[in-house]
């Protein structure tokens, strides 16, 4: 009988021992389980975070981005156009869209509402509005190759609105033009010559000179 007795005590405290692991791995589980969940908040408020930095630079920069772009676009046509820039979740990604507005009518392919001329327009201006948001700047330097090839009649704005642009950022904008109306408003305009052996630069000296090729510099 104290045999079994010993043995059933023995089993006891065993199990007793047993019962003390498995509480002392229950608190260990219990304390790395709060350490998950706090790492989870974080996280949560981490994504949180970029997500609003995000929405307020997506909002800063279409601010921006409009806003100059627009004025651009209205210094040339002389139709009420706004540009719009939305930002969308196309398959899984965020993608940047633009658009034109016109009093209640938005327009989503641009090139079909005035054609390359518009286009061209846009170009320019986003351009400059990388370069001005820019961060430091390499350089206070916009190069132009055949710019503005369909305004047309617009061109002349064009030229204006390029001018306006280099004085006022203090960007020195240099071009090579086909349109002497650009060429006429350079601050330094050059024409380009062959003479059949070679070529040679010569200061453009206005649209009687009908020089082929030009290269222009504006600031």
């Amino acid at each position: 009988m104290s045999l079994q007795v010993k043995e059933i005590k023995e089993f006891f405290d065993e199990k007793f021992v047993d019962r003390g692991r498995l509480l002392n791995e229950i608190d260990e589980l219990h304390l790395k389980k709060q350490d998950r969940q706090r790492e989870y908040d974080n996280l949560i408020k981490a994504k949180w975070i970029l997500t609003e930095v995000q929405k307020q630079t997506q909002v800063k920069f279409k601010e921006k981005v409009e806003g100059l772009v627009t004025k651009a676009i209205q210094s040339v046509f002389d139709r009420p156009f706004e540009f719009i820039l939305d930002f969308e979740r196309v398959r899984n990604k965020m993608e940047c869209i633009p658009r034109l507005k016109e009093g209640d009518v938005i327009y989503d392919n641009i090139k079909d509402v005035q054609g390359g001329g518009l286009c061209d327009i846009i170009s320019f201006a986003f351009r400059v509005v990388l370069w001005h948001l820019k961060s430091p700047r390499l350089r206070n330097t916009i190069l132009l190759d055949e710019p503005f090839r369909f305004l047309g009649d617009y061109t002349a704005k064009a030229g204006q609105m390029l001018k306006e642009v280099s004085h006022k950022l203090g960007v020195q904008i240099i071009m090579i033009t086909h349109e002497d109306e650009l060429a006429e408003i350079a601050d330094t305009s050059y024409r380009v010559v062959h003479t059949g052996k070679q070529s040679k630069v010569v200061k453009y000296d206005g649209v009687q000179n009908k020089p082929s090729r030009r290269r222009v510099r504006n600031g």
